[in-house]
């Protein structure tokens, strides 16, 4: 963990070990909603178990509660974690079972 000012940014084996699973990239598309909003298209650019990486314009805040649908899932509730610029990596709620996560990361190539 480097600290810069007040403000620390987990870098390299820290943010590793932050991360529940590995992730593998992935190209697809999901369906996004937010509580009280229509669902929309975001991409998707990694995936695991535990969470994913997301682009969109929309700007969710972090910690807030969201629901995503990936192929051939009903939604999923996530946390939004990180976010730089218009990427954010989100945290599932329930982790996908391992070998779930595995056939989407092989779908979504």
């Amino acid at each position: 963990m480097a600290v810069l000012g007040y403000h620390s940014i987990e870098t390299g084996s820290a943010l590793k070990r932050a991360r529940g699973a590995e992730r593998a990239p992935v190209r697809g598309r999901a369906r996004y909603r937010e509580p009280g909003l229509n669902p929309f298209d975001v991409e998707l650019f990694d995936l695991s178990s535990t969470g994913f990486r997301m682009v969109t314009f929309f700007r969710p805040q972090l910690g807030k509660h969201i629901w995503v649908s990936l192929p051939g899932l009903q939604p999923l509730e996530a946390i939004v974690r990180r976010a730089d610029g218009n990427d954010y990596g989100c945290e599932f709620v329930c982790p996908l079972h391992p070998s779930v996560a595995r056939h989407l990361q092989i779908k979504l190539r």
